[in-house]
Formats: C-alpha cells, structure tokens, sequence
C-alpha cells in the first residue's frame, strides 16, 4: 500500500490496521452511518482498460449479493489513487487457522458446527454464482456468533487487475485442478473445504511437504492424511478431496448430508426484486444430481422454455443490513459500462436454486429440469453459475447496453444483430457476465455477451436445419447449451468453449420443437419434444431414452415445462392438437384429461406459484393467453387480450411481489402483464419489424429487463422498470 495511507478512504474512516495478507492490507473502518466495517486495500493496481475495469466491478458486484448465511456481506467496492478497495461487514474474532494453532485442534459438537456453518457459506457463495477460490483456515473467522467466511470473489476480481499477488490459492488447500490447469469451478472449493476440516479436526494440513513443489506434488498424486478426522465425516471428507471435480459433492450436497435435513438449504442471495433464469429449473423440493447443475436459479433448474425465462423473486437488496452504506457509483468511472447483469441465465424458469443442488435422501426424489423452450417459474431465489469464459468476440460493435433513467418499454441499447436470419429461441445466462444463447433459422446457435452486444465465437454450428429451441444447463460442472433442431437431433455443446460435447441426441423423426436439461432422480436428463408428437427423457451422460415416450398429443409437441404437483415431478406440454397436458415423469402416464380452452395451436407455457396455486401460463393461435390451475386443471379467470394476433411466447417471473408474464406476438410487439389483475404493467414493447418469436426475462444493473427474438432477425432488450 502506498506510503502515505489515507485516513478517509472514500467514504469510510480507517480507525486501525487488522493485518496484511498476499491480497493486501485490512483495516477496521467506520461508514457513514457510523457502522464498524472491513476494508480491504488490495496489494493490485486497477487496469486503466475499461474492460478489465469492468469486469474487476462486476466480480465483486457477484460477491455483494452472496446470501450473508455465514459469510462477511460485501458492502461496498471502490478505487484510491488507482488501488481498488472492498468494504465488507466487520466480524470480531481469530482466523480458523490461528485457533487451531494456539488452542489445538477442534472436535465433537464444535468441528460439526464448524463444517455446517462453513459447507452452508459455500452454498451461499455458489448460489450467487461466485466461486471463492482461496477458501482455508486463515478465510475463516471464528466470530462471537459462529464461524463466518470472508474473502470471497476477492480472487477472481484481482484476475482482472494489471499487478496482484495472492490470486491463485493456496498451496495444500488448492485443488488439482486449480494447480495443473488453473481453471476452478465451485468443486474446487469443496476440495478446498474437505482440506480445511482436515486441518480443523487434526492440526495438520491434508497434504504435508517441506516445501512448496513437495506440497503441490503430494496434492496432485498423493492420498490425504485424514488421520486425526472423525469416522462420522472422514467419508464425506474423503469425497471432498476427491482428485476429479465431478466425483465431489456440492456445497449443497455437504449441507444435507451434514445437517440430515430434506429440505434445500437456503435459496440464493438477495437480489435487486428480479432475477431471470438460467435456463434450469428446480421445483419444490427437488435436488439437482451431483455433478449435475441446473442453469436457472428458479432454477435449480429446470424449465422449459419456448422463448421463455423465468426468474424467481428475490428480496430486496434494501432488506440486507448495510444496505444503506454508500456504493460505488461505477457510472464515474465509465458511464457507458455500468450495467452488473445479474448472475441469471434465462432460459428455462424454475423453481429452484440453479447452480448449486442440494442433495437428496433416497425416499426423496426431487426433480430438476431446465427446459429450453418454457420458462418454469418458481417463487424461489435464482442464481446462475459464475463461470470463466473464453472470451473471442466478433468484430460486431456495438454500444454497451447501459440502463440510463427511463420509462417503461424503451430499448435498451441498439438491437442485437449477430443472426443471418430468424431469432426463434433465446435463453439467458452467465459466463463472464451476462450472456444470450440463441437459435436461428439460419442453422446455428450463438452465445452474446449482453453488455457488448457481440458473439463470442465461435458460433455454435453443427444442425443441418432451423435451431428451434435452446436451453442451458451444467454438467460435471461445466456450463452447457443443448439446441433441438428441425434436423431431428439436440447437440449439446460446452459454453466455455463452444465446441460440442459427445454424440448428437436422436429420437423425435421430423424434427425437434423443444429441448429441456435438468436432473431426474440423481440422472441428468434432456428433455425432447416435438413432430413425432412426442416428449421423450434422455439420459445425458449416455444419450440413451429413459422409459416410455410421453404420448397422447395428436399433433406436433411445441413446449415443455417442468415443476411438481403433489411432490410428484411433472411436465406440462402443449401442441398443434389445442391441448395442454400434465405428465408424470417417473411413469411417463399422462396425468388427468388433455386441458382445453384454446381455440387453435398452444406454442408456449411457462410454469409458476400465484396466490399459493401450481399454474401454467399458455400462449395460442386465438390471440390470447391463458391461465391454468394445475391442481384443477381448469382455467383461472379470463384469458390475457390485447394481442392482435397470435402468441409465439409466454414467460414468467417475479418483479418484488408481483407475478409478471411476458407475452411475444405475430403482431410484432411483446406485452408485460401483473398477472395478479390481469392489466399491462405498461404500453406494448414496440420496434421489432416483424413477428416475435421468442421472450424472456433478464436484470442489468438491477433493473428487470425483457428481452425478445424476432423474425426480424434481432435480439432487443427493453426497460421494464
């Protein structure tokens, strides 16, 4: 830090120095209110590039909205002399690590409290799509009520400054992974979490050496000394420290086995009121696989969407404490980049937590299906996986979509125009940052980075015919896209990389209208639907069809969405034939009588809660959109008008308490609907020049957002605050 330390730091009062680390200096501050807070100097000099700036800010906005379920909240971020500081909640106490070594090692009601508070931490940190990536002893502090974890997202911000120590781990905590290719993923931190409960429970660290290289060798090839581990967690740790990543729990996983609950631990971190889906879906009281994650925070994930994305409610960022403290206007130092998409992908709405599954007792089967043609919609928190991308954008310019104050309905930025012809799916989730994965008539899918409004290449290519429908999703914790194509085949293609994964899908003759991804009892799963009349279930891992076809449309299958009804995991299809119908997904048996109102085709549902009641939101052919009480299976009040012709796309969310559908038509504009009185939250989203195929929901600067996909060839981003 430099020579002349400030003793006003923005708008915080340094009062004394904690201590120092690799990442840099601590210090107890004073805010405004007069609250006592952490700030943290960092030992790295701020990029004068906008982008690294950019997306230094959007790394620690991530960390700002972890869930404070045993973690130090994130505050407040900003820049001194070009030094970068993180304010965060002041928690009184000695570091794990220096307990250990002045009072010996824990043990009995003590070790356990620790591993639940810690292994919840970490589900709360996933959740919000941040991975901590130096959890050990020294990030944990034993505070008066508990053991709280600090510095997380820390590391992955300091990724985008120009000098910085201290990023990469720690030896003997690290992960191999993190060790031989850099590249971690939240099972990285599990495997740092196993390691840290090691030294917790025994004093000694899990890999020992005299050196740094030794330490590294015996982490990459040799057996941890869990000696000195209690036998009722050495198996669970033991799993942790698993050298491959997909063969460890999730955070999640370690809560339930740790506490014997059935219920998932608790939902992700307050957001700014909306929170758009990643392309997954969780229901109630279902669990995601191991290994397994479903993109949509409602999604946990799993939803199906046609054009749809559902985000969950999430609560008010003004209901945390400290929420008054001052924030760091990013605006001062780049207007035109200001915007911190929310962690979301849309896609697929659901039910449930996406990035992180909590596990499942074996009389529980909880489903989890992220379905890419239906947004299942789900009054709980959404969170989306923060995953590192490799970034290669087009040449596309494009001006940053910056939310500045407006009305309702405006556009967001310029169109996005990376497709040669229609947009007919989109979902929405996270890499780097916010990011669209689109289907085209013109063949290919293509993955956008929202803020830029640019692809990154390369473009997804592979289909023969039109890319119907997308969904995204992760498995063995790598993001993933699955695209359903006329062509008759779904492919499943790894974000990261955009390169495709394994053998193409094919099961549907005629071609494929809708594709889901989830979980289905412990199996990750696709979901295919479409001119064979059929939904069909995949195993993912084998490309294999699990059990019977889903049969008794008499016409081609457009939509899928998934949720329970009765703790029995369902999916709700529409078709050509005028039908909705429910479908129990353990015996592939319809589930009542076909749910009829339409006059003509359903092309879209979306799934969600209003007023306590499973519902299913249904767009057709006679202009209008229905309501539907999935427990009665008949309709709810009067149908949705306005639309002058017919509804392609419905979708749903929560904006703070309201239940919102999203509604996109052949009359060329999308309508946003309070769901509870059946009125227009405002006048219909007007620009496209043609029909609208496709809709979703999404957040920028957490604001919610509509975004649509046209026959006219663009993605466009509407001001739906």
């Amino acid at each position: 830090m430099p020579s002349a330390e400030p003793r006003d730091l923005g708008d915080y009062r340094l009062t004394s120095r904690i201590g120092s680390g690799g990442q840099g200096e601590v210090h107890r501050a004073t805010a405004p209110s007069g609250a006592e807070v952490a700030v943290k100097i960092l030992h790295a000099t701020l990029s004068e590039d906008d982008g690294a700036r950019r997306r230094f800010f959007r790394e620690v906005e991530l960390a700002r909205r972890v869930a404070p379920f045993c973690t130090a909240r994130v505050l407040d971020v900003g820049v001194h002399d070009n030094q970068p500081y993180i304010v965060s909640e002041f928690v009184p106490g000695a570091s794990l690590h220096h307990v250990v070594r002045q009072e010996g090692p824990r043990t009995g009601g003590g070790l356990e409290r620790l591993a639940v508070a810690t292994a919840t931490a970490l589900a709360a940190i996933h959740r919000a799509g941040v991975v901590h990536r130096d959890f050990k002893p020294s990030n944990v502090i034993m505070g008066p009520e508990g053991p709280v974890v600090i510095d997380f997202g820390i590391s992955r911000a300091l990724d985008h400054t120009v000098t910085h120590t201290g990023s990469m781990g720690t030896p003997g905590y690290m992960a191999p992974e993190q060790v031989a290719s850099g590249e971690v993923g939240p099972a990285a931190d599990v495997f740092s979490w196993g390691a840290t409960m090691v030294y917790a429970a025994s004093g000694r660290p899990a890999f020992q050496g005299d050196s740094v290289p030794v330490v590294l060798h015996a982490l990459l090839y040799g057996t941890p000394d869990t000696s000195g581990v209690p036998d009722s967690l050495r198996p669970l740790i033991t799993k942790c420290l698993d050298k491959s990543p997909e063969n460890r729990p999730t955070a999640a996983d370690l809560v339930r086995t740790l506490t014997g609950d059935d219920t998932p631990v608790p939902s992700a971190a307050p957001l700014p009121s909306i929170a758009p889906v990643a392309g997954a879906a969780s229901f109630p009281g279902a669990a995601p696989a191991a290994g397994t994650a479903p993109l949509v925070s409602a999604p946990s994930d799993i939803s199906s969407f046609s054009t749809a994305n559902l985000p969950t409610d999430r609560s008010s960022a003004t209901d945390r404490p400290f929420a008054d403290l001052p924030a760091t206007r990013l605006a001062s130092m780049d207007p035109a980049s200001t915007d911190l998409a929310s962690p979301y992908s849309s896609g697929q709405p659901a039910n449930g937590l996406l990035y992180t599954q909590p596990v499942r007792k074996s009389r529980r089967t909880p489903i989890l299906l992220v379905l890419g043609s239906i947004l299942v919609a789900a009054a709980v928190l959404i969170a989306v996986t923060q995953w590192p991308r490799n970034n290669t954008p087009t040449n596309q310019s494009r001006t940053s979509t910056t939310l500045e104050p407006s009305t309702f309905g405006t556009l967001v930025g310029d169109p996005i125009r990376v497709h040669t012809d229609d947009v007919r799916s989109i979902a929405i989730g996270q890499l780097d940052g916010p990011i669209s994965v689109s289907g085209s008539d013109d063949n290919t899918a293509r993955v956008v980075d929202l803020i830029q409004g640019v692809e990154l290449t390369p473009t997804l290519t592979g289909h023969t015919k039109w890319v119907r429908s997308v969904a995204i999703g992760t498995l063995n914790n790598e993001p993933i896209a699955l695209t359903g194509s006329d062509d008759g085949t779904a492919l499943v293609w790894n974000l990261n990389t955009r390169r495709r994964t394994g053998s193409p899908i094919a099961g549907n003759p005629g071609g494929i209208k809708a594709v889901a991804l989830g979980d289905l009892d412990g199996t990750p799963i696709a979901i295919t639907a479409g001119v064979d009349k059929t939904a069909r279930i995949w195993n993912l891992r084998t490309r294999e069809q699990i059990g019977a076809p889903l049969t008794g449309h008499t016409d081609t299958v457009w939509s899928v969405a998934l949720t329970t009804l009765n703790n029995t995991p369902i999916a709700v299809t529409t078709s050509d034939d005028s039908t909705v119908r429910l479908w129990d997904l353990r015996t592939s048996k319809q589930i009542g009588a076909p749910i009829t109102g339409h006059q003509g085709w359903v092309r879209s549902v979306a799934v969600a809660d209003l007023d306590g009641k499973p519902i299913a939101l249904t767009g057709g052919e006679d202009n209008t959109a229905r309501i539907w009480d999935l427990t009665t299976q008949t309709q709810l009040g009067a149908p949705l008008t306005g639309h002058t012709s017919w509804i392609w796309s419905v979708a749903l969310t929560k904006i703070g308490d309201k239940l919102i559908a999203l509604t996109g038509s052949e009359d060329n504009t999308a309508r946003a609907w309070d769901l509870t009185t059946r009125k227009l939250l405002g006048p219909p989203l007007t620009g496209h020049t043609d029909c609208i195929w496709s809709v979703t929901f999404a957040e920028l600067n957490g604001k919610p957002i509509a975004v649509t996909g046209s026959k006219d060839e663009t993605i466009r981003l509407w001001n739906l605050a």
